[in-house]
């Protein structure tokens, strides 16, 4: 699935690596993020009411007394000058620091279900409690977290939503260089209108999933294994029929696994070249589906990759390989390619960071046309820090989405889709309990399908309390 980026105040399919919240101090504070799990009941009149207390919550709390304590720097970020940092610092929870955070955004959507033509726009409340416990520990480590969006639409109630997610990751530590980790989390989140397996019509996706990994790293000397394995589980809630064109919600539930194992060996100190293989299974819950295929598939993958850094100012990861995905139904056949990816983070100043990222993965289809696609993504984004308080970020990125059709879909055209999605962002911190800042996104598909383009532009503006 294609998602827009987290600009949009939507949901987005959970990733591994997990942006962290912020902190503050006991003594009430906590009491906000309760009372929000009910504002998705209240009635228009009564939600107006609650937005407005928390924006007087987040005030009040936002200018507290500055705290006394630093947080631990990053390892991929400079540390600020003594008395320049403007991270949150947390509740002391005996060997554990809880960080909780309350954010408000009021958003402005020109093309709420991304449609060429007959474009609606609206006006969004989206109200984001977050919590997350993170151990302090000298070895091993356990991270509990909790969130929950709600968005609230003025004119469009059918398009309001209540996403939310709660698990755990953690590390056990065997030796040094030798450990166990791994994680469990439940999702419940939506499909943003603009996803390519969303419908403009009708009710929104909303679907469960539920996600588990446990990998083993172990490095003898320059020789390093690592052993992984990932399972998720996805169900559709919304039960949303099928049409001529694309299957039902049901038809999509599915179990995911996937497997790898690399071997690394660093040649150099901090360069380091290694071999992957990898395996997956698509295992959907209906063998047949409505229109009478069967989606099930697998998939060997093939990678070689190194990953450098280059004293502390620059790293990278880039990778290239070869992946080949089995269908069950003899229409669909394989869909099989070239694959590639990279990473990185280039720190050429101490307040700038510039992260490029490229990405090719198989992705699955609601159409009854086409097996899947390709998704290929290439992007970048900025950090820049004007002020240790004053925090600026950019981002954009260029998808190109090609579809393979089944064996069956004579006279169907070959469809190709590319997106392109921008946005910037400014973050404004009184003090470390406070955040306040605009932000805008710009994002667009041109599809050689008929009636299937959109651009919409989304403003917003945020504020949010740390501890």
């Amino acid at each position: 699935m294609i998602r827009a980026s987290s600009c949009d105040g939507h949901a987005a399919r959970p990733e591994p690596t997990r942006h962290v919240g912020s902190p503050r101090e006991p003594g009430g504070h906590v009491v906000p993020f309760i009372a929000f799990l009910g504002i998705s009941t209240m009635s228009n009149f009564a939600r107006a009411g609650a937005v407005a207390l928390v924006a007087s919550t987040l005030a009040t709390a936002g200018w507290s007394t500055k705290a006394e304590a630093q947080s631990q720097p990053r390892p991929d970020v400079q540390e600020p000058r003594k008395g320049e940092s403007y991270e949150p610092i947390g509740i002391p929870v005996g060997g554990f620091r809880l960080f909780p955070v309350l954010e408000l955004i009021e958003q402005y959507n020109t093309n709420i279900f991304a449609t060429e033509h007959d474009k609606k726009d609206d006006l969004i409340t989206i109200v984001r409690p977050s919590l997350e416990l993170r151990s302090n520990w000298n070895n091993h480590m356990l991270n509990l977290f909790a969130s929950a969006g709600f968005g609230i639409y003025a004119s469009h109630s059918s398009e309001d939503y209540k996403d939310f997610r709660v698990g755990f990751d953690g590390r056990l530590d065997i030796q040094r260089n030798w450990y166990l980790y791994g994680g469990v989390q439940f999702n419940h989140l939506h499909e943003d209108r603009a996803d390519p397996n969303a419908t403009s019509s009708g009710k929104l996706d909303e679907y469960n999933q539920l996600s588990a990994n446990l990998g083993h790293y172990v490095k003898f000397n320059r020789l390093s294994l690592k052993l992984d394995g990932r399972i998720d589980d996805i169900t559709y809630t919304n039960n949303k029929s099928a049409t001529p064109d694309t299957i039902s919600s049901r038809d999509r539930d599915r179990t995911e696994y996937t497997e790898s194992l690399r071997v690394a060996y660093e040649f150099i100190d901090n360069y380091e070249a290694w071999v992957q293989g990898g395996l997956n299974q698509r295992v959907y819950d209906r063998k047949v589906d409505s229109g009478g295929f069967r989606r099930s598939s697998n998939a060997w993958e093939v990678l070689a990759g190194a990953t450098i850094d280059f004293g502390g100012i620059t790293q990278v990861e880039f990778f290239g390989g070869y992946r080949d995905q089995n269908y069950d139904d003899p229409r669909f056949g394989h869909l099989r390619g070239p694959i590639f990816g990279l990473t990185g983070t280039w720190n050429p100043l101490v307040p700038l960071f510039v992260k490029p990222f490229v990405k090719r993965t198989i992705e699955e289809t609601v159409s009854t046309s086409y097996i899947g696609y390709w998704a290929t993504i290439f992007g970048v984004t900025v950090d820049y820090d004007l002020r240790p308080n004053i925090k600026l970020t950019s981002s954009f990125s260029y998808t190109i989405a090609d579809y393979k059709k089944t064996k069956s879909a004579v006279g169907v055209t070959n469809r190709s889709d590319d997106y392109i999605t921008f946005e910037i962002g400014l973050r404004y911190l009184p003090t470390e309990n406070f955040f306040i800042g605009p932000s805008y996104q710009f994002s667009n598909r041109n599809s050689n399908l008929p009636d299937t383009d959109f651009g919409r532009h989304l403003f917003s503006i945020r504020i949010g309390a740390q501890l």
